[in-house]
This record gives C-alpha cells, sequence and structure tokens, in this order.
C-alpha cells in the first residue's frame, strides 16, 4: 500500500474537521456536524472510501466530502420518506385548487348575473385592479412603485380592456389542473424516483452526488471518476447505521446500477 494511501484516511478526516469546525464558529449547518461527528467515529469502516479519493486532488476531495455530508444530512432514507409524502400532498393540493377555483368562478359569475338582473349590488369587486391593489396594500414596494401607475391604467382602459374575475379564477385552477410535478434538483429526483421508500433511495442520491461533481467543469472532476460497488455498500452500510441484518454488499450496490441504466 502507498504511503498516499496509508495517509488518506487522515486527510480525509483532517477536511471533515476543518468543515465542522467551520460550521460550529458559525453557527450554521448543525445537521452537517452531527452528520461528520459520526463520521469521524467510522474510520475503519470509511477506509475504503476514503481511499478511493486518493485520484483526486485535495480540493476535489474537500468538495466530494462536503457533499457526501449534505447528501447524508438531506437526502436520508427518511428525508427520501418525508419528500415523497410532501409531493403527494402537493399533486392533492393542486386537485383541490382546481376543483374550489371551478366552483369559485362559477359563484362569481352567479354572483355578478344576480347583481345585473336585480336591483341590488353586494359593493364587492368587479374590477381586477381593485383586487391586486387591495391584496397588496400591505405591502410598501407595491404602494411606492406600482400602485399609482396601475391605477392610471385603469382610468386610462376600461373593464373591457381587463381580465374578467371569473376568468382569473379559473385559469388558477386550469393551471392547478395541468400542473406537473418536478423535483427542483438531481438528487432530490433521484432519491425518491421509485414508487417506495428504501435504501436504494441513499444509493440513487449519491450517484447523482458524483454525476453533479463529473458535470460541474470548474471542479475538474475526472469524467473516469466514481466509487467502486464495494465502497458505495461501504459509504451506505456505514451512513444509514444498517443493522448486520440489513448490510448490503457491492452486489446489491451492482444490481442496483444496472437496473438504473436500463432505465435511462
Amino acid at each position: 500500500m502507498t504511503t498516499a494511501l496509508k495517509n488518506m484516511t487522515k486527510e480525509c478526516e483532517t477536511i471533515l474537521i476543518a468543515d465542522r469546525n467551520s460550521n460550529i464558529e458559525k453557527s450554521i449547518w448543525p445537521t452537517d456536524v452531527i452528520t461528520i461527528n459520526y463520521l469521524l467515529t467510522q474510520s475503519a469502516e470509511m477506509k475504503s472510501v476514503y481511499d478511493e479519493l486518493s485520484v483526486l486532488s485535495a480540493q476535489q476531495r474537500a468538495q466530494f466530502l462536503d457533499q457526501l455530508v449534505g447528501t447524508l444530512s438531506f437526502w436520508s432514507p427518511e428525508n427520501a420518506i418525508e419528500m415523497r409524502e410532501a409531493r403527494n400532498r402537493l399533486i392533492d393540493v393542486n386537485k383541490k385548487i382546481s376543483i374550489l377555483a371551478k366552483d369559485l368562478a362559477d359563484l362569481l359569475e352567479e354572483r355578478s348575473a344576480l347583481e345585473n338582473q336585480h336591483p341590488f349590488t353586494s359593493n364587492t369587486h368587479y374590477h381586477i385592479a381593485n383586487v391586486i391593489k387591495e391584496a397588496s396594500r400591505d405591502n410598501y414596494h407595491f404602494r411606492s412603485f406600482l400602485a399609482e401607475p396601475l391605477q392610471e391604467l385603469a382610468g386610462q382602459f376600461d373593464l373591457k380592456y381587463w381580465p374578467y374575475l371569473p376568468a382569473v379564477i379559473n385559469e388558477i385552477g386550469d393551471d392547478a389542473d395541468s400542473a406537473e410535478i418536478h423535483a427542483t434538483d438531481p438528487r432530490t429526483e433521484a432519491a425518491t424516483s421509485s414508487s417506495r421508500s428504501s435504501k436504494a433511495d441513499f444509493v440513487r442520491a449519491m450517484l447523482s452526488m458524483i454525476d453533479e461533481l463529473k458535470d460541474t467543469p470548474s471542479l475538474g472532476f475526472p469524467e473516469s471518476f466514481g466509487l467502486s460497488d464495494s465502497a458505495m455498500a461501504d459509504i451506505v452500510n456505514v451512513c444509514l447505521k444498517l443493522s448486520t441484518e440489513e448490510l448490503v454488499d457491492s452486489t446489491y450496490v451492482k444490481n442496483l446500477r444496472h437496473r438504473e441504466k436500463r432505465l435511462l
């Protein structure tokens, strides 16, 4: 074994300690501090992972370790479950918005018809400019910069030039009805791509993280860089604190990689 490999665990843990101390000093990222403290107790178990980082520069190792800690802190299996629940709730909320908007638009239409056909008025909003104005009454920026120009436009163009309130509400409903839910980052997309939560969520997030690093030109990661199946299995076993019965091996990771490639 080369001297570089013998010292790789020490080098990586020095980086982790510096990151932890910086977070503590700045009172930021407390979850990362907990994650780093745990990793520092797993030197022997993480040795194979650290050894495989020897092909990287010191700066690239720091980038990798920073992203490893972040992935464990924010894309753990528990967080993946929460993310799936949030995605399902978002789908449900959009459906309800669509239904309620249709009902509200119908009621606005009915109110307008009643007021036009009978000698009654409820003195309610009928102009979108007034709705915007009243909805923004606590918005200093609106009052300071937009209120006057909007009022001038409302006086310059009569009602036929402006959207009808029921049409506005219908558009909100149509927009919610046609909404397509997407993750806002690759790791979340990877960690929640399957229908059920499992250890594979974290593996997918890790693989996505490595791809992100390699796809960032300024970092200069070698295109050939990647963790072996056995090193990835060690990360999963250590980071997810798996029991003896739950431990995964290189075959598990290899099979998962193959399944992911077939889906691409």
